[in-house]
């Protein structure tokens, strides 16, 4: 779509635009905003009306189903875009061309590429297959229920995919005008319940154009009742890109929503401990029903989650090392814990290190190759690596790096443990 079309659709839905943002093109041939003149922090470089964004609110379909509203906001965005996609006539025809047909998110990976990415806990994220139940359990029976208004649209398997992968790349949440999320009276578990009732999610037309980096971030989206605005967060010289904060996302989560991420989001990358590796090391020495019933217990404490993430510093949660310290323990120490209510501090001992050094040597096995390999991948200028397999060796390596990190957190203790031991010894003397 050119440049021309994009500014007469903002135009004629009535986006404002400031002056001194044009669209241009990125290195890669992308469209993307940027700047023409100097522009000044805090500064609105875009107000887009709240009628010109996407939301079932905003689309008949609403109006011709008002069952749709009792569905979730996933389900009712999709469903909107998969309405709004199929009509000629709709308002936001201009937007559904432009936007990629062709992804790289992980969802659309053969199983050889995704072998790539063997030892990643992201390989377990994808949820193509929950997607598709999705698909046959809802939303194809929500269409077929009302066939009448779905005529003629395009409701296959393809579609939705294409649909969810727009939703999942491009959307935003949005808070409710109204509520506010008190973050402090809140379970983890009231999350799914908050999504639903105090925020809207929503496709803003031609955000996509602001490009994503954690480091060169110069703006973002700030929503009202009435608009969805663009702002400057920092003094934006003459001839700069546009760029919003991806947030605190790892890159291997960017690649499953996305498919691409910038390697500023190297910083909020992570590994997952999965919570059965440190039990099947910490308690090694334990009985099937000893351990078993110091799982229960540390479940009903709530101290015990699925899995830990390790996150790019290789700093290792204190979480981690109470659970270690419940599985060495003996008997007669663990119940008194379970007696008194209390558990174990964090240690940082000798044991504590070598569980965490097993942990780390077992975690690295499952990954098919090692560090040095893809390093060597990457340093080969003479091979020109496939896109996807690049992407992959980068997220492995990632966290493979945090593994290397989170050893030498582990090692420290004994250094520093051994350094009070011989000063004591002194004082001793």
């Amino acid at each position: 779509m050119s440049e021309a079309t994009v500014v007469q659709w903002l135009l004629h839905n009535g986006v404002q635009v400031h002056p001194a943002i044009q669209i241009s093109r990125s290195p890669s041939g992308e469209q993307i905003l940027s700047s023409t003149d100097n522009i000044p922090a805090s500064t609105t470089l875009l107000s887009i009306p709240a009628s010109a964004i996407i939301t079932a609110t905003n689309s008949s379909l609403l109006e011709r189903i008002p069952s749709l509203a009792e569905k979730s906001q996933w389900s009712i965005l999709i469903l909107t875009v998969m309405y709004e996609a199929s009509r000629p006539d709709s308002k936001w025809r201009g937007f559904f061309d432009s936007l990629p047909t062709e992804f790289d998110t992980l969802m659309y990976w053969s199983p050889d590429e995704l072998k790539e990415l063997e030892g990643s806990a992201v390989l377990n994220k994808i949820g193509k297959e929950e997607a598709e139940m999705m698909y046959s359990e809802e939303i194809k029976t929500f269409v077929d229920a009302n066939g009448d208004v779905f005529g003629g649209v395009d409701v296959s398997l393809e579609a939705f995919h294409k649909a969810g992968s727009w939703v999942m790349a491009f959307s935003s949440d949005f808070e409710k005008p109204g509520h506010t999320r008190d973050e402090d009276a809140m379970d983890d578990e009231d999350d799914d319940e908050y999504d639903s009732l105090d925020t809207d999610k929503v496709l803003v037309p031609f955000g996509n154009l602001v490009q994503v980096d954690c480091d060169l971030a110069n703006c973002e989206f700030s929503p009202s009742e009435n608009s969805v605005s663009l702002i400057s967060t920092k003094d934006i010289l003459a001839g700069t890109a546009l760029y919003s904060d991806p947030g605190p996302v790892p890159r291997s989560d960017l690649l499953r929503r996305v498919g691409r991420y910038p390697q500023s989001s190297a910083q909020h990358d992570v590994i997952e401990i999965d919570s059965t590796l440190l039990i099947s090391v910490a308690g090694k020495n334990l009985s099937d029903n000893t351990r078993d019933s110091r799982i229960e217990r540390l479940v009903e404490e709530e101290l015990l989650e699925d899995s830990y993430d390790i996150e790019a510093d290789g700093g290792i949660p204190s979480e981690i090392l109470i659970v270690i310290q419940a599985f060495l323990v003996d008997d007669g120490t663990f119940q008194s814990y379970a007696t008194e209510e209390k558990f174990p501090k964090a240690k940082k001992d000798a044991r504590t290190r070598d569980v965490v050094l097993e942990v780390i040597q077992k975690r690295r096995e499952g990954f098919a190759t090692s560090r040095e390999e893809d390093l060597a991948i990457l340093g080969n200028t003479g091979e020109a690596l496939e896109r996807r397999k690049k992407m992959a060796v980068e997220v492995r390596l990632g966290e493979k790096e945090i593994l290397r990190k989170m050893e030498e957190v582990a090692r420290s203790w004994a250094d520093a443990t051994e350094g009070q031991s011989r000063s004591a010894k002194r004082q001793k003397r």
